[in-house]
Parts: C-alpha cells; structure tokens; sequence
C-alpha cells in the first residue's frame, strides 16, 4: 500500500441478502430479466400487465414514477417495462414494443 494512496474497504455482509438471493436464482434458471421500452403507436400501448406472457417485475413511467403493479395496470407510451422471462419471450416483446 502507499501512503499517497487513497484507499476503499469494500466487504460483503455476511448475512445472504434478497438481491443476492435474486441474482443467485436467474442465473441457475432458464429465465432472465430484461427491460423494454413501451414506443408511441406499439401495440403495447393499452396492455395489461397481466396480459403480458412474463412475470412483471416493475413498470416505470414516463414521469420517472415506478408503480406498484396492480394486475390490471395498463401500459402507456414511454412505459420503462422490467420483467422476468425467457429469452424468446422478450424478442415477442421487443416485436410488440415499436410501431408496426
């Protein structure tokens, strides 16, 4: 070590926390998590989150807002999308998430 030197401890807390956990979990699963963008004139627009064929993770608008999903929450323009799913899943979504 030198003394000019500025330095930073980083540790790991001993007690496994849920994003761990989380992170622990996709990686030994078939499934990911992914982002995507709800695009003016998608056919996403007016969905239902329960509509969509992945697990909803989070839904974060416009206005930078992140809601807590109620199923029959709806998807608007500009709608930041996280969900939890399989790979061919999302390029579907992907598909959806521009206009036509």
């Amino acid at each position: 070590l030198a003394a000019a030197e500025t330095y930073r401890l980083v540790t790991l807390p001993s007690e496994p926390q849920a994003e761990r956990e989380f992170a622990s979990l996709l990686r030994a699963a078939e499934e990911t998590m992914y982002a995507v963008t709800v695009d003016e004139g998608s056919d996403l627009v007016g969905t239902a989150v329960r509509d969509l064929d992945a697990t909803v993770v989070a839904v974060k608008a416009l206005d930078g807002g992140i809601d807590t999903l109620a199923r029959d929450r709806t998807l608007a323009v500009g709608d930041e999308v996280y969900l939890v799913g399989r790979p061919e899943t999302f390029r579907r979504l992907d598909a959806r998430s521009t206009p036509a």
